[in-house]
């Protein structure tokens, strides 16, 4: 039963994740990038600053709040600044969904050389897997960079991501998860508050298509998708954790079919069946020595 919820948990994040590139394109069809987020990190900061005093949470102090405030720069303001930056630059959709969703592998890598994750070589080819099925899924919609700038800004985007989830998954924090996400997303909104008034106007347009992506952004993608993220971090690892977004690019291709009349090909099924195997084997747990030894006395005492 517990895998069974583990496994629901992951479903979830995976589908709301999704879900903020579908609405963000129709948040963004009609409102600068930039502004979409300001607002969102500040809805986001006094609906989770709210729901922590009411659980009556502890709050981060010293180190720890420093820590919190530097990893919501990277994970809030580096990674949506860098990648919707992109967007705007004209860089193509499936080119930034191809980039960032490949941070599992530079997670991965990067956890293995500080010494702070080993890998077996079955999930080293997991992950190998989940890239090269984001790449199948993603192939008939990757487009060139128009320019460097755009690349830059998605490569600052996919530092962001992978480093904050990095980071994160190293927090030994003593303060409850809520208050954790309300500093993290309040730093992300204090870069963002220089930041997006340089990009445009900071008005939301009063139209159903605003408002209504804009209140799905703001509940489910600032807030309930993060802190599912981190509680998946917390619970398996930063590996572990964001090889779930390896399926994100092929759910967002699925979704965008109905809702912006995006039509699929044959890629899609294909690259999401790799992706599935990738995830299989990514997502499987090391067998511990102790573990082990316990199985072989098992095999021992049945002899």
């Amino acid at each position: 039963m517990k895998s069974l919820r583990i496994d629901v948990v992951g479903v979830a994040f995976i589908l709301l994740w999704s879900s903020g590139y579908v609405v963000g394109a129709l948040a963004t069809d009609v409102m600068p990038p930039l502004t979409v987020m300001l607002w969102r990190f500040v809805f986001a900061v006094v609906a989770l600053g709210a729901i922590a005093a009411l659980r009556r949470e502890p709050w981060p102090r010293g180190r720890e709040l420093w820590g919190l405030a530097g990893i919501g720069v990277l994970m809030f303001a580096l990674q949506f600044g860098g990648l919707y930056t992109a967007l705007s630059e004209g860089m193509p959709a499936g080119t930034v969904a191809m980039i960032a969703c490949s941070s599992p592998l530079l997670v991965a890598a990067a956890g293995a050389a500080l010494g702070w994750e080993r890998l077996s070589p079955r999930r080293w080819v997991g992950i190998g897997l989940g890239v090269i099925g984001v790449i199948v899924t993603l192939s008939d919609r990757v487009g060139r960079p128009p320019s460097l700038a755009a690349l830059l800004w998605t490569l600052l985007g996919l530092a962001g991501l992978a480093s904050g989830t990095l980071l994160h998954g190293r927090l030994r924090a003593q303060s409850g998860p809520t208050a954790q996400g309300t500093v993290e997303t309040a730093a992300g909104l204090v870069v963002m508050a220089v930041w997006a008034p340089l990009a445009g106007s900071l008005a939301i347009p009063r139209s159903a298509q605003a408002i209504e992506s804009f209140a799905w952004l703001a509940v489910a993608g600032s807030i309930v998708a993060p802190l599912m993220l981190f509680s998946l971090i917390r619970r398996r690892g930063a590996t572990r954790a964001s090889t779930l977004l390896f399926a994100v690019p092929g759910v967002t291709v699925l979704a965008s079919w109905p809702i912006l009349g995006t039509p699929i090909g044959p890629l899609t099924v294909v690259g999401l069946v790799i992706v599935a195997v990738g995830l299989w084997l990514a997502r499987q747990r090391e067998a511990r020595p102790l573990d082990f030894a316990r199985k072989l006395t098992v095999v021992q005492q049945a002899k």
